[in-house]
Parts: structure tokens; C-alpha cells; sequence
């Protein structure tokens, strides 16, 4: 966010079958020396830009999505801001369970209004994301009817597929249609 005078990243290194580093988590992980400097230019994503702070938002991502998400519910902040629900999926509780400190004090503030976590490769858990939705669904069902638009920020290969299969289970898919026609269901998958 501009406000914050700075840009802030999670990154996680990509590795091929190969073993070799992706291109770009490569070398920010193990190229870039702490204190390096590196030229970047900042481009507004036109197709991912959040709804009025009065709308209820919905956030689904996984992994580095986290990161996009974040943007949205950070950018409520201020006046009295419209429901904002965040659904999350990542590997395992010990190792990536990012911002933790800083989504619940998000959801204690009332800045998250509601905050569902799944780590697909935890025993005991074992879910993805698309899992909350379709446990969820009601309550998916029932913000999309008061208003709600639907983010989604992270895994192209590993999540987007799902939880959009997902919605359509819990929304139907004509409803998802019309979500998106409305641009009330954004996604930003990579």
C-alpha cells in the first residue's frame, strides 16, 4: 500500500524437478545479499482492485497469495469497514504460518471479521483451502447474497482450479458467472 511507504514481499523459492531455483525466488532467496539493492517499478493490477470498504470482501489465496490478499484487508482499514472474511491454505502450521501475529490482531480488531485456516500437509488437518469453502458454504452463500465480492490470490497449478470448482459447487455456476460479469469475483493466480 502506498501508505506504508514501502513494498513488502512473501517469497518462497520455487525449485523445478530439476532441483534448479525458480528465476525470480531464486534470486531474491539466494542471490540477493541482505542489504542488496534492486531496481523494481511497482504496476497497479487493474483487474484485482478490491470493492468499496463498505462491501463485504471475501479473501481466498494460498501460499505467497497471502501477500495480495493482505493488500485488501489492509487497505479497509480506517472507517467502519464492510465484513471482510479470509480463507487460507498452506503447507504446515510449524513452518508457514505467515503474518500469524498480524492476522490475529487483524481478526481481534475486527479488521478480519472472520479468519478460517486449513495446512494441507499438518496430520490431524490435511485440507486445502477449497475445503473451507465447501465446509463453508452456507455462509459463502449467504455474503454473496448480502453484497460480497470474492477475491483469489495464489497457486495457478496447485489451487486456483479447486477453489474455483469449489465456488461453483457452493454457488452454482451461473451464479459464479454473474459474480464475475458483476466484477464481484477477482482472481489473481500465478
Amino acid at each position: 500500500l502506498p501508505a506504508d511507504g514501502r513494498a513488502e514481499f512473501i517469497v518462497r523459492l520455487m525449485q523445478r524437478p530439476d532441483g534448479t531455483p525458480g528465476l525470480a525466488s531464486g534470486w531474491l532467496t539466494r542471490d540477493l545479499a541482505i542489504g542488496d539493492e534492486a531496481e523494481m517499478r511497482i504496476r497497479t493490477n487493474r483487474s484485482f482492485h478490491g470493492p468499496a470498504p463498505d462491501t463485504p470482501l471475501i479473501l481466498i489465496g494460498n501460499g505467497t497469495g497471502l501477500a495480495g490478499l493482505r493488500a485488501h484487508w489492509k487497505a479497509r482499514a480506517g472507517p467502519p469497514p464492510g465484513q471482510t472474511w479470509l480463507m487460507f491454505g498452506e503447507r504446515t502450521r510449524a513452518h508457514d504460518a505467515f503474518l500469524d501475529a498480524e492476522l490475529q490482531s487483524a481478526l481481534r480488531s475486527g479488521l478480519l471479521t472472520r479468519f478460517d485456516r486449513v495446512f494441507s500437509r499438518d496430520t490431524g488437518d490435511g485440507r486445502y483451502v477449497q475445503a473451507l469453502i465447501a465446509e463453508h458454504a452456507a455462509d459463502l452463500s449467504a455474503w454473496v447474497e448480502r453484497g460480497a465480492a470474492i477475491l483469489v490470490c495464489g497457486s495457478l497449478e496447485g489451487m486456483s482450479k479447486g477453489v474455483h470448482e469449489a465456488l461453483e459447487t457452493a454457488l452454482g455456476a451461473e451464479a459464479l458467472r454473474s459474480l464475475t460479469d458483476a466484477g464481484r469475483y477477482r482472481r489473481d493466480v500465478y
